[in-house]
């Protein structure tokens, strides 16, 4: 086994003892705490809101810890910088216009925006120049796209090597996208799927508190207080 691999498998190892036992701290504070393993199924149309929790790390040890842990309930400054999603997403563009216009990948409208980003940055995807982005988008990903379009967007709940996709929950049950995944999330847009398996990054604390009501009114009580939440794929999980 390489060191590259085994670091990998190293981490992924130590998130899930992370992760059940923040589990056993949740089920000491809350009524219906989120198992660390659920596995949500969503309609892409539903992702309508977005945060940039990578940048987000870089900006403080509090959004740094959130970034780095899953399946946590999260209250306070955070939340105020998501943001919806809109038509402007350069890299849905790019890749509608790679993809289904059949521009090459150096004439795309994400790569005028990666030339622009490497001149204010050393790298961009792990890439120093333009030769090296084109280089990694026709070896990685249009042979990613290709898979998409055979097999869509696998689970990545009982394979080590699938990189799991994150998402959030706002305190309204809304689903906010993290910085993980892009790329197949615009290529699932792309080829027109229709829903993405994911895993919770967090919850607001609100949405928590909605959560244990689930728990403690009853199917019947909780409909009636709650009526547009009935089929709600995290109150199913």
């Amino acid at each position: 086994m390489s060191s590259g691999l085994f670091r990998k498998y190293k981490a992924q190892f130590k998130a899930r003892l992370q992760g059940k036992l923040r589990y056993l701290y949740h089920k000491a504070i809350y009524k219906n705490p989120g198992r660390p393993d659920s596995e949500l199924v969503i309609n892409i149309a539903d992702i309508k809101m977005v945060i940039n929790d990578r940048w987000l790390s870089r900006q403080g040890l509090e959004y740094r810890k959130i970034y780095k842990t899953a399946n946590s309930v999260i209250d306070g400054a955070f939340w105020e910088h998501v943001q919806p999603v809109t038509g402007k997403n350069v890299k849905l563009i790019g890749f509608r216009e790679h993809f289904v216009m059949g521009v090459a990948w150096q004439e795309t409208s994400l790569f005028k925006h990666y030339e622009q980003e490497l001149l204010e940055n050393p790298s961009v995807q792990g890439c120093s120049n333009m030769n090296e982005l084109i280089y990694l988008y026709e070896e990685k990903y249009d042979v990613l796209y290709q898979q998409l379009a055979l097999e869509g967007i696998k689970s990545s709940r009982h394979n080590t090597d699938i990189e799991p996709i994150y998402i959030y929950i706002h305190a309204d049950g809304s689903f906010v996208y993290t910085s993980g995944g892009n790329h197949r999330l615009n290529m699932a847009k792309v080829l027109g799927l229709k829903t993405i398996p994911v895993l919770i990054r967090g919850r607001h604390a609100e949405w928590q508190q909605v959560r244990d009501e689930y728990q403690t009114l009853g199917l019947s009580a909780f409909e009636q207080k709650y009526p547009s939440l009935e089929n709600h794929p995290d109150l199913q999980a």
